[in-house]
């Protein structure tokens, strides 16, 4: 009799596992991969659809505001210029 029962928990505990494994195994699977998906996206800089089907070449602007900006502040912006002159090096 002992011999039954211990056979018969076994045989519970493997369908048990197969049924887990085979139902309840793919959706932790389905949330592992979404969530490394999105880290993935983040990471990446993700891309959004509608602006990836715009036509190569094609401009938009996008005004950040609608006043003109000083001159004095955009040369601030661009950096300094620097003069040089081109050497001649004999060989």
């Amino acid at each position: 009799m002992s011999l039954l029962r211990t056979l018969l928990i076994l045989a519970i505990i493997y369908y048990g596992f197969k049924v887990l494994a085979r139902y309840i195994f793919p959706l932790f699977l389905k949330s592992f991969v979404r969530k490394a998906q999105e880290n993935f996206e983040r990471q990446q800089g993700y891309v959004d659809p509608d602006e990836a089907k715009k036509r190569e070449g094609e401009v938009n602007i996008k005004a950040t505001s609608q006043e003109q900006p000083n001159n004095e502040s955009a040369k601030d912006e661009l950096g300094d210029y620097v003069e040089f002159e081109e050497i001649k090096e004999d060989k």
